[in-house]
């Protein structure tokens, strides 16, 4: 009974193979399952075995590109923390805010190779604070400005974001930049309320993307905040 039940089971094996000659073709990880053996195997047999040596092959081909995109983010991930420590205890080096400033725009756009950076802090009172014309893309918004309403989904999020600028973004942090922005990684100075918007800017659109870590950004922001309060700008910012 066993042997005419397993007969009929082949049978319908058969006659579906029969039915859907492509099955094997649109379900791949099927051949992996199969035990094929070339020297007793029928000579129509060897093309099975050689997609499955090649599905096989694919497989190994596909983990080893993962270990190898595994191995060079950490690769990165290391890079950054350090490029991002050392711009911090320079940071720390400084004795005013002009200086602040010149460490935070020249020395960080050398450090992520970046094509530009802005900086824009906000203010809640009548008159903007006075701070040093160091010649860079720093700029002053009040807190209530309706530009800044391009940036409600940073601002609420208070978290770091990488990816790419919308035009009305574009228009607030490097309209008067000459060079074509394709990404970005932008992070939220303070917090409840924000205090400003640092952006690194680069020409290449897959150099800061959604997928990038951003804890040594937020690190970063932080450390450049409690300097900020050192040189008693916090009464005009966070």
């Amino acid at each position: 009974m066993a042997d005419t039940d397993s007969k009929l089971t082949a049978d319908k094996i058969h006659d579906y193979l029969a039915e859907h000659p492509d099955f094997l073709l649109k379900n791949p990880d099927t051949l992996a399952l199969l035990q094929l053996d070339e020297d007793q195997a029928p000579a129509n047999i060897i093309s099975l075995a050689q997609k499955q040596r090649e599905r096989l092959e694919d497989k190994v081909k596909h983990l080893d590109e993962q270990l190898r995109a595994l191995i060079d983010n950490a690769h990165s991930n290391s890079a950054l923390q350090d490029r991002v420590h050392q711009l911090c205890l320079r940071f720390l080096d400084c004795d005013d805010l002009e200086s602040l400033l010149k460490v935070l725009m020249q020395d960080l756009k050398q450090e992520f190779n970046a094509d530009a950076v802005a900086l824009r802090l906000f203010y809640a009172g009548d008159k903007a604070p006075k701070i040093p014309d160091i010649k860079a893309n720093i700029a002053q918004l009040h807190a209530d400005d309706s530009a800044l309403k391009a940036f409600d989904s940073l601002l609420n999020k208070q978290k770091p974001v990488c990816g790419r600028l919308t035009k009305a973004q574009k228009q607030v942090l490097f309209s008067d930049v000459d060079i074509s922005v394709q990404s970005v990684a932008c992070l939220p100075l303070g917090h409840q309320p924000c205090a400003g918007i640092l952006a690194i800017a680069s020409e290449d659109a897959n150099r800061f993307h959604a997928d990038m870590g951003t804890t040594y950004l937020s690190f970063l922001g932080d450390v450049f905040m409690r300097m900020l309060r050192r040189f008693d700008l916090h009464h005009h910012v966070g």
